[in-house]
This record gives C-alpha cells, structure tokens and sequence, in this order.
C-alpha cells in the first residue's frame, strides 16, 4: 500500500485525543496520517438531544452500567449508522478505504469502498464474561439484536483486525466469520520505548485500573497480605481507583491524569499485577513491558497472549489469592528472574506490542482488498 491511498476514519470520540479509546485513536490515526493520505476522521459518538432521549430510556442508578446502556445500544448503533452513511456518501468519491474503529456502526453505503475494522472485544465476549464484562447488561431480545448488528459488520467489512486470537476464535466460532478476512495485529502502547536500565530490588508492586473490582483489586489487597508477611518491606501502589483503603504497605495514588507519573511509577515497579475478572485486551499490560516491568494477570481472555505464562510475567487463576501471592513473593524475591522477565516482555513490546508495527500491519493486509 503506497502513502497516496485516500483513507476516512469512523470512530466515536476524539480521534485526536491521548485519552480516546485508552490512546487507540491517537495512535493510530496519528500513524495513518503519516502513511495515507487521510482525507478526514468522523466522531460519531452521541450528542445532544439523541444521548439525552437514550439517557432517559436506559436509566440505571448504576452510573458505570447507565454509560453501558447508552453507548452499547441498538438504538444507538442504528442513529451512528446513519450519520455514518450521510458522511461517507457526501465524499465517497475522494476515498479508497474506510476505517472504522470498533463495530457500533455500520458504514452501509450504496458505494463499492471497502471498509475494514479494528476491534477488541464483542457483544458475545461481553455477554458471557460474568457481572464485571462490559455486556452484563445484554439480555433477551436486545442481546440478539446487538448480536445480529455486530455480525453485519463483520459479514460486510472487507477485513478484521482482531487486538487478540482469544478475539479472532469468538469471530469465527460465534459469529461464523471467514478467518481468511480476520488478522491478529495486537495493540501498542502509549509510552515511547527507550533503552534504560531497570532495577528490579524496590519491592514494589503497582496496580493500576480504574474498575478497581473488575481488575482484581479486592483479589489484589487479600494477596499482598500474604505478601507483606513474606516480604515486610514490600508497597503496593494502587493508581486509577479513589478508593479508601487502611492496609499496611498499601498506598492509593488515585486518579492520575500525568502519563509521565504514570510512567515514573511503572518504571520503578519491581512487578506489575492486574489480576483481572474480565479484560479484553490490556494494554496496560504491554505499557509495562515497555518499562521492562514483569506482569501478573489472570489466565482468561487476551492476558494469556500478552503475558505467556513464565515468560513474562505469571497467570494465575482469577480470585486465586493465595497463588497471585505466591507469585508476587516469587518476583520480588528473585532480581534475576525479574530481570528476564521484564526483558522478555521489553522485546514483545518492541516487536509486537508496537504502534508503528500494528499500523503497519493494518495497512499492509489492506492492500489486497483496494
């Protein structure tokens, strides 16, 4: 694919934004500019009178499950459907590619321009990954509805570009996807990779996750007991979640907006432990590999993939403790072990876990179907 190709992009929020999507859309449609010719990028996300009419419609006391309900609705699909055809039809002619993040749309506009997307998770995942999943308010009529939406997306997009394998399997398997036009290209982070040298003797452990019960955070303070029994001069450094926690060796960071103090407390952990009940795909994950940081997850969705049990880092069963302690008292015990691991992981995040590379390859498999 040569740099004059003539690309839209479809998104919902900001795609300018370091914030948007976790930083998805800053970085990929920063890397598009540079290799396409990007004709313009449409934030189809809700505003005005449609997001107060939905609003009111799916209330819940629950303000997490009511910004679900909202952004993950058949309404809403069918609203963002229509800007996206009047968008697109307006300058159909100036472009050879749609890309469109995610699949709460569908691009279905009388032209023959391929669209490809980019996703990290379905409604299908969701709706089987217990309370803490992004679906668990997907239900009855309105789960088949979104279910069958999702599927036209998948049946008419020219390509898929999966974050995970654990992903691509659901395509294929639940929603009876060719894996000819399904490619695993991961996700990269958002910190820059710099040679450094890393020290592994701090005995600190960082937790970063905003859903502080869906990343195992509970899971997370029951093991570090165990911890600081083993090891009484070991932290944990809980950032993302305003919660009040009195436990020794426990400090709460909160909320921090600063990439660069997220980067200083990631660089200085000796391990990294996110021991989710429901993750899609992580990127956190690979954010601290970028820092040579070892990490611990939970052995169920894309975590597998990231981490590779013993190489980068542990798995451990979700709500498993006593094994997450076990595991953590290993690493911090062990510099060289520590040591290899985080190299382990700086590796995967220079070759796989790599913006450049993903985009790259988005780009590289798109070009057979223009």
């Amino acid at each position: 694919m040569n740099n004059k190709v003539k690309l839209v992009g479809l998104t919902l929020g900001d795609p300018f934004s370091k914030t948007s999507r976790s930083g998805v859309n800053y970085n990929v449609f920063s890397r598009f500019s540079e290799r396409c010719e990007l004709i313009n990028v449409f934030d189809l996300d809700l505003k005005g009178l449609n997001k107060i009419i939905l609003a009111l419609t799916n209330f819940s006391v629950d303000r997490r499950r009511w910004g679900n309900k909202i952004h993950q609705n058949p309404r809403a699909f069918n609203i963002r459907t229509q800007m996206a055809q009047e968008k697109i039809n307006n300058i159909s002619s100036q472009i050879d590619l749609v890309y469109q993040d995610g699949a709460m749309f569908m691009p279905g506009f009388n032209t023959k321009i391929p669209f490809i997307t980019y996703i990290d998770n379905n409604v299908i995942l969701s709706s089987k990954g217990g309370k803490y999943a992004h679906g668990m308010h997907y239900k009855g009529k309105r789960l088949n509805t979104t279910i069958e939406q999702e599927k036209n997306v998948y049946d008419k997009a020219a390509m898929i570009f999966t974050m995970s394998d654990w992903l691509k399997r659901s395509l294929i398997k639940d929603f009876d996807i060719s894996e000819n036009k399904i490619k695993t290209v991961y996700a990269g982070t958002n910190i820059r990779l710099n040679k450094f040298q890393k020290y592994y003797d701090g005995k600190t452990i960082v937790f970063i996750g905003k859903n502080f019960e869906r990343k195992g955070g509970k899971v997370l303070l029951e093991a570090f007991k165990y911890v600081k029994k083993e090891i009484p001069e070991s932290r944990l450094i809980v950032i993302g979640s305003n919660i009040r926690i009195d436990q020794d060796g426990v400090q709460v960071k909160g909320i921090i907006n600063d990439k660069d103090k997220i980067t200083s407390y990631l660089s200085q952990a000796s391990v990294f432990a996110l021991p989710s009940f429901f993750e899609p795909f992580g990127i956190v994950f690979a954010e601290a590999f970028a820092l040579k940081t070892p990490c611990i997850g939970t052995n169920i969705c894309a975590m597998p993939e990231i981490i590779e049990d013993g190489k980068g880092g542990f798995l451990v069963e979700p709500s498993d403790s006593r094994n997450l302690a076990d595991k953590l008292i290993m690493i911090l015990s062990d510099v060289k072990l520590a040591e290899e691991m985080g190299n382990y992981g700086y590796q995967k995040a220079q070759n796989i876990f790599n913006w450049d590379v993903v985009v790259d390859k988005i780009l590289s498999y798109s070009s057979d179907i223009i």
